[in-house]
């Protein structure tokens, strides 16, 4: 109801109200009645008219928007007197609002807001009520700009936005003039909120805001509507529409909209309002079921090939091709070239053009960029000189995804050929009573419709009688509904059975008018069929209504649906997977190959040095190994296309899983000239169970990412510790690494593990990769239950740390007693260094002391001389300032002589400067990162004359070994590998017989005398006759012959290979390439 009151206002300060009379009477409270004038005066009577009238406010455009003056009735309807208002909200109107709501009250939006809007506001005692508002802008009498706002409370808008807030649904009305013209459009807040919007700055109260989101594909159809709906003065038209809507974020959702019609006497529209609920979900649910009910179609058919199209990109990727269509295949190298040799040398004649257009790349991505999921067209082709009938069917590849596609060619010759006798045999009925009797074997019963008397008679052909046999038509309809509903989209089933219905569906007599139909439970499905039975002239009076119950099939249908759109998935991971790991792996496999070229080169150059040479050997079976590993994971495509993989559990310390690091690692980052250190914190178990290969790959991964996208020169840092946890069978390590490169920011941090992510960032375009890394190391920690933390920010460079926790090995750690409290002086230019390296000293029994310069070392080494108080060992830091390491051991050699043991300190490499130390006076070297293990090792040196061995160690030991007596048969088919194998036996003395396959090995085992072998090794993948028959053929030999023990020797490294090298009669198992020390180990157990 609308007041239109005079203005005659008495004004009073607090305490004291100012009024005016109509139909009801509303004071105005004011902290200062001097400043409302005429103009606000007349501004709040302006908007009271166009808010329905309950009560005004008014204030400034200060900072807090403080309130200037509030209505009475206002005041009453909120439970507030004036004085506990202002107190409750400090005088500010922003904390008078409540909800989220509230942005329109920013200073600078509220300012331009003008007209109707809606909020919550809280009440006396606490509750948010919603309220309807207007607003407008004025001054006041000393002209300073002043907001004025009416606030309606209504209760049933608040109930309604309560309900609709609880369905997750908006609401919205136009209002219209006479003419059924669209005057006036008002938006709710949930509206707006639903397609991502605030108030009506960004979404004004106009119909062309909301029109121009609509999807191109939907507007005409949906504008039609509305107004067509409008017009329909006899509300027959009903506004339900499904469609797309674009939200402020640029994406297109569905929504489902109904609206009513309020109309005037002579039926023009006065008001339309209806509610928008978001869809989406349901929907793509919806266009899934239906794609999964075509790819279910597809696939239970006899297709005659299958196979996947990029529509971009121009190329296919075949499934299934029969052997008549293969030649199709072979001879084309794009799609294009595919279907113009497909439609020159297979489809007739007549059908060539149609085909043609069906298949052209630019009309399927229009289409399936649409509602359509699925595409059909019928042709005729020539297939082994016979004409078929085939039915082409493209399938969308994903929803809203038109790049790719799926194509299927099926045969459909058979069944053309049976509807056409159907269709034959149904014109040769001569009368409805022949085709009735035809469709008894289907039905389960069937009911005759006099639609013109309301009358019904009911057949059933099995089981009782389930309705009356005979009564009213509309009687009837209502029995059915109170059982059963219709499937999807929903329709009433009174609507579908209705004698308009049906006489609308059932113009002809051949028409059949079908839909299906199941119990409320959804237990039984039906096929409802009716049938024109008896006519007066063109109007249809009797109509046959046969039901046939599909529930197996139906049930059957859905479950089908159920496994294959499992199945679909599947299918398009495991071809991605292919794609995705093979990348993987070729960028992988990079890493360990550079290290493997470099050391090459660094042996080469020293050719006459062999401890250098040997070094490098080292380094490169290390290498080699890690390459080993990755090639072994291609071999295991099984675990791949499965979406899963598997970890080992092995043996393995820190130290070296850090060595290995620094060797695969130190090339590049010796290429870019970076700053590389390495801290350990107080390690206290090196020796752990775990997969190290895995590891490996992660920190190679993370380091790469590090050299990459790190500036020429900058610094990286690997950080390891062991932190404290509860388990006492556990280790929980803490890896990092950290750079000062280019950053990341926050937005590519969310996505950057995920697959092919790359930051899209102009100082990264020139770096290469497949975007692969980060997303395949989340994998193997998520695999690990570790997790990984990124701190990164642009220009100030990364820091990722990756904790895991590793089992621990059941070896005890034990104190070296010759170690214990012996007087150590550790010297280093870094504190931190020096504090961990004493703290690594007095965990193993040591007494540390450090200090930070070569002057102050050699000062106390001196010191501690004169007062007969060696040091046992001085570890000295390599670069220095001032005094650098190998210059401090001169000096302390110098003061002190030979009596201290001097070990240098050195970042991972140290041969460049190993002749200018040795001849100042160092005894040993330590590359850092400092392990305990590895400093234990190299004090025993000094202690016990104990020495670790060396690659060269482990070659003269093996060398040592005498087996002149012995005589091995090598079964090997390789040249190269045999004539390796060979000169390393025969380092031992043994006589080495040699077998080039299987068969050649089983005819020298029984040429030769008995017990003539003392031990074969066999190869596994052999011509001829593989090491498996091989081995069987020798254990089926009589007496001695047919026990000689057999090594397996072989590149099949898989624990099922060591399995059925052993179920074959095989005594162990030696994996390729050689580890000197496990067939040493072999030697020694079967030749001793």
């Amino acid at each position: 109801m609308l007041y239109q009151p005079a203005i005659s206002f008495g004004v009073r300060r607090r305490g004291t109200k100012m009024s005016y009379k109509n139909s009801y009477e509303d004071g105005i409270y004011s902290s200062d009645m001097t400043k409302l004038g005429d103009s606000v005066l007349q501004s709040m009577q302006e908007t009271i008219q166009k808010n329905g009238g309950v009560g005004t406010i008014t204030g400034y455009f200060d900072a807090d928007l403080s309130i200037l003056s509030i209505g009475d009735l206002l005041l009453h309807n909120l439970g507030y007197s004036y004085e506990s208002l202002m107190a409750q909200t400090k005088g500010s109107l922003k904390k008078l609002f409540y909800g989220e709501n509230v942005t329109f009250l920013e200073k600078d939006r509220f300012r331009q807001i003008h007209g109707a809007g809606e909020g919550q506001i809280l009440t006396a005692d606490g509750a948010p009520v919603y309220v309807c508002l207007y607003k407008e802008n004025t001054t006041d009498a000393a002209g300073k700009p002043v907001w004025v706002m009416s606030v309606q409370i209504n209760w049933a808008y608040e109930n309604l936005a309560l309900v609709n807030e609880s369905i997750r649904s908006a609401l919205w009305y136009f209002d219209c003039n006479e003419n059924s013209e669209i005057v006036n459009v008002y938006w709710s807040h949930a509206f707006r909120r639903l397609l991502g919007y605030r108030d009506s700055l960004d979404f004004p109260s106009e119909l062309a805001a909301w029109s121009e989101l609509l999807h191109p594909e939907d507007k005409d159809r949906v504008l039609k509507l509305l107004q067509d709906t409008i017009a329909d003065k006899t509300n027959q038209t009903k506004y339900k529409v499904e469609y797309r809507l674009k939200t402020k974020g640029g994406r297109y959702l569905w929504f489902r909209a109904s609206a009513e019609v309020i109309r005037r006497l002579d039926g023009s529209a006065k008001r339309i309002a209806g509610i928008l609920s978001n869809i989406d979900a349901e929907k793509r649910s919806q266009m899934q079921a239906q794609r999964a009910a075509a790819f279910h179609r597809a696939f239970t058919s006899a297709n005659l090939c299958e196979y996947y199209v990029n529509l971009e990109k121009n190329t296919f990727d075949t499934f299934k091709v029969e052997a008549s269509l293969m030649t199709a295949f072979e001879q084309s190298h794009t799609w294009d070239e595919l279907v113009r040799f497909f439609v020159d040398n297979y489809v007739v004649a007549q059908d060539k053009k149609a085909v043609t257009d069906f298949y052209n790349r630019a009309y399927i991505a229009e289409k399936l960029k649409g509602l359509d999921t699925e595409l059909c067209q019928e042709c005729r082709i020539m297939l082994n000189g016979e004409e078929r009938w085939v039915r082409n069917v493209v399938m969308r590849g994903e929803i809203e995804d038109s790049e790719y596609a799926m194509i299927f060619l099926r045969d459909i010759t058979e069944s053309k050929a049976e509807t056409a006798r159907r269709m034959q045999m149904a014109s040769d009925n001569a009368s409805m009573e022949l085709l009735i009797q035809s469709m008894v074997r289907l039905l389960d019963r069937f009911v005759v419709c006099d639609l013109e008397n309301d009358r019904y008679r009911f057949y059933n052909l099995q089981g009782g009688m389930v309705y009356e046999p005979t009564g009213t038509y509309h009687a009837f309809v209502e029995q059915v509904t109170a059982k059963y509903k219709t499937l999807e989209p929903l329709e009433a089933i009174q609507a579908l059975m209705s004698p308009d219905n049906i006489r609308k569906n059932l113009t002809a007599e051949s028409d059949i008018y079908k839909f299906e139909y199941c119990s409320l439970d959804e237990n039984t499905y039906k096929i409802a069929s009716f049938i024109p039975l008896e006519w007066e002239g063109t109007r249809l009076v009797k109509a046959l209504l046969a039901s046939m119950d599909v529930s197996q099939e139906k049930k059957a249908e859905i479950e089908s649906h159920r496994a294959l759109k499992e199945a679909y998935r599947a299918a398009e991971n495991a071809s991605r997977a292919k794609t995705d790991f093979l990348s993987n792996m070729s960028h992988d496999i990079r890493t360990p190959m550079n290290a493997i070229v470099g050391l090459t080169a660094i042996a080469g150059a020293n050719i006459e040095n062999q401890d250098k040479v040997i070094e490098c050997l080292g380094k490169m079976t290390k290498s080699s190994r890690h390459l080993l590993g990755l090639i072994n994971e291609v071999l295991d495509m099984a675990r791949i296309e499965s979406g899963k993989m598997s970890l080992a559990e092995e043996d393995f310390n820190l130290p070296e899983l850090v060595d290995n690091l620094i060797t695969l690692t130190k090339p590049v980052i010796d290429e870019h000239r970076h700053n590389f250190e390495v801290h350990v914190d107080h390690i206290e178990h090196e020796a752990v169970c775990g997969d190290s290969l895995r590891i490996q790959q992660v920190f190679v991964n993370l380091m790469s990412n590090a050299v990459k996208y790190t500036p020429d020169g900058g610094n990286i840092i690997f950080s390891i510790k062991e932190k404290p946890n509860g388990f006492s069978e556990l280790g929980c390590y803490e890896f990092s690494i950290a750079d000062n490169g280019i950053g990341m920011t926050p937005e590519f941090q969310k996505i950057m593990f995920e697959p092919f992510s790359r930051a899209d960032d102009h100082r990264t375009t020139k770096v290469q990769g497949t975007g692969l890394g980060m997303a395949i190391t989340q994998n193997i920690v998520n695999l690990m239950n570790g997790s990984i933390k990124v701190d990164s920010a642009p220009g100030k460079g990364t820091k990722i740390t990756v904790t895991i926790y590793l089992k621990l090995q059941e070896s005890k750690r034990e104190q070296e007693k010759e170690l214990l409290d012996l007087p150590v002086l550790v010297v280093d230019d870094d504190k931190t260094c020096c504090e961990s390296t004493v703290a690594t000293l007095k965990d193993i029994g040591i007494a540390g002391e450090w200090v930070l310069t070569g002057r102050e070392a050699v000062e106390r080494c001196y010191a501690h001389h004169e007062a007969g108080r060696d040091y046992f060992a001085v570890i000295l830091d390599w670069k220095m300032p001032e005094m650098d390491g190998i210059e401090t051991a001169r000096k302390i050699r110098e003061r002190v002589g030979k009596d201290v043991t001097i070990i240098i300190l050195t970042s991972f490499e140290f041969s460049e400067i190993e002749e200018e130390a040795r001849a100042a006076g160092v005894d040993a070297f330590i590359a850092k990162p400092l392990f305990r293990s590895r400093l234990t090792a190299t004090l025993r040196q000094f202690t016990s004359g104990k020495k670790e061995k060396s690659a060269r160690n482990i070659l003269e030991d093996f060398a040592k070994t005498d087996y002149t007596r012995k005589r091995i048969l090598l079964v090997e088919d390789n040249e190269l590998n045999r004539e390796i194998a060979a000169e390393i036996l025969g380092m031992t003395g043994v006589t080495v017989d040699i077998a080039e396959n299987g068969k050649i090995a089983v005819e020298k085992v029984v040429a030769a005398p008995e017990k003539w072998y003392d031990l074969i090794f066999m190869d596994i993948q052999m011509p001829i006759m593989n090491g498996y028959e091989a081995t069987a053929a020798i254990r089926s030999l009589p007496g001695g012959r047919g026990k000689v023990p057999i090594i397996a020797m072989t590149a099949n490294a898989f624990a099922e290979d060591v399995q059925l090298a052993k179920n074959t009669g095989m005594n162990e198992h030696i994996a390729k390439p050689l580890e000197f020390d496990k067939l040493n180990d072999v030697l020694k157990q079967w030749l001793q």
